[in-house]
């Protein structure tokens, strides 16, 4: 982004964003910074990405009332240390708290210098009895670590080591006791099943849902949950997909989230029972593009499952948990999901084996949630050592400015080839920020050729 080019300084790991309004980039593309802070959380999301490491950034004179605009730069940048809000229009203390430790999941805690010189909140504060101390003592509540505050030094009331250990251990990364790995199927039987239903399976519904009447059982169950909370994972912090603002309102109302629904009328109501009904459901939900074609993007458990039978033989039944991520094809959205079908053979004869499926979906369960990646289960090397064995690796040409920017910084922090620089930024994205945080773990997988 040419905006964040000319106004970033790499020997100072600092970046200016004052006066946006004033800008002759942000001028000729009509936007107005004070009255849409919808432009500072898009450039913190690129910032981010193309400048991970930054610790001085100076969002003076933006006419800001409120930070909310703002309120992810912890997020974004957890090592800030300094930080000036000089000349804008905050005029009350606790608009601090959606950055802070007070109001904020990811404050910033390692904070050294706060400016805030200029604004209402200054003046207001300081005509106080013992205005002073007092407001010392209201912004180092909120920033307990800094050393400086409006270019006068004050004593931390903690250190930056000494914080956010416990307040934030829920947006730590999570460790597990095994490495993840992209599909699990119990034997060769089912995995063979899963790889023909899945395709099958979200061609027709993105395709031709009505097609789908064949394979639902006659006794069918269909439900759908939506989790609208806000992923917090770092590649959603730094995802402009997984922070765009999406109306959920086409899937809630006939959301069957059991943690939030205490109607028992309600929760009947909300699940699809019969193949009429479910048929009626599913066909009533937004048009889709599920990227099956794209392996990597796509996860799934399977495994099978005995249900007891009064007098025969227990039946034997497919349990299958699909992770991945679709298009919503009118409004672009970009959204992760989980669905989990309980399959049944399909008996000879039947509908679904007309039609060539080897089996028929017993119960549905569909949930959906905010973009979230699917760097979770991917193995880091997914993709490069193939590209790389067969000379289908990337080129430099074509390439947009930020991303020359992102390879070029990458490569000089990591001693990859350009070749295997560009591969690995494919791998995950083009998002830069996650790609080097990840590469310590990477680094020891990679062959001797990946480097200079």
């Amino acid at each position: 982004m040419s905006l964040l080019q000319t106004r970033a300084n790499m020997q100072s790991n600092s970046l200016d964003l004052s006066s946006l309004s004033q800008d002759s980039i942000i001028i000729a593309l009509g936007a107005d910074p004070p009255r849409d802070g919808k432009i500072f959380k898009a450039i913190l999301v690129i910032a981010a990405q193309m400048y991970p490491n930054l610790e001085t950034i100076n969002l003076a004179d933006n006419g800001f009332h409120s930070l909310k605009p703002i309120a992810d730069i912890g997020a974004h940048f957890p090592n800030l240390r300094n930080l000036s809000l000089m000349n804008n229009r905050i005029a009350d203390i606790r608009e601090l708290d959606c950055v802070s430790s007070i109001g904020s999941t990811v404050p910033l805690s390692h904070l050294s210098e706060l400016i805030l010189i200029g604004n209402p909140i200054c003046d207001i504060e300081l005509q106080q009895p013992n205005g002073a101390a007092n407001y010392l003592e209201k912004v180092q509540k909120r920033f307990p670590t800094i050393s400086m505050l409006d270019t006068n030094p004050v004593a931390p009331i903690l250190h930056a080591e000494q914080t956010g250990l416990e307040s934030n251990r829920n947006s730590l990364p999570k460790e597990l006791p095994f490495p993840a790995v992209h599909v699990f199927a119990e034997n060769s039987g089912i995995s063979d099943l899963v790889n023909g239903f899945v395709p099958g399976f979200f061609s027709l519904y993105d395709g031709n849902r009505a097609g789908l009447a064949d394979i639902y059982s006659p006794a069918a169950l269909f439900s759908l949950m939506v989790d609208s909370t806000q992923p917090t994972s770092a590649f959603a912090r730094s995802s402009a997909d997984s922070q765009k603002h999406i109306d959920l309102s086409a899937y809630i109302r006939n959301s069957r989230n059991l943690t939030r629904i205490k109607s028992h009328q309600k929760r009947i109501s909300t699940l699809a029972s019969g193949h009429m009904a479910v048929m009626q459901a599913i066909t009533e939900l937004p048009t889709t593009h599920h990227p099956v074609d794209e392996a990597q993007k796509f996860s799934f458990d399977a495994w099978e499952v005995q249900v007891p039978s009064s007098g025969s033989p227990p039946q034997v039944l497919a349990m299958v948990v699909v992770h991945g991520e679709f298009l919503e094809t009118l409004t672009q959205n970009k959204l992760s999901f989980d669905r989990t079908f309980v399959l049944a053979p399909s008996s000879p004869g039947s509908a679904a084996a007309s039609v060539g499926s080897p089996c028929i979906i017993v119960n549905d369960m569909l949930t959906i949630r905010r973009y979230n990646g699917f760097h979770s289960w991917a193995s880091p090397l997914d993709g490069i050592a193939t590209s790389a064995s067969t000379g289908s690796g990337s080129s430099s040409s074509g390439l947009a400015p930020e991303q020359q920017e992102m390879a070029r910084a990458l490569q000089e922090q990591t001693g990859l080839t350009v070749d295997w620089t560009l591969k690995y930024l494919e791998n995950y994205g083009w998002n830069y920020q996650l790609a080097i945080s990840e590469f310590p773990k990477v680094r020891a997988s990679l062959p001797s050729e990946a480097f200079q």
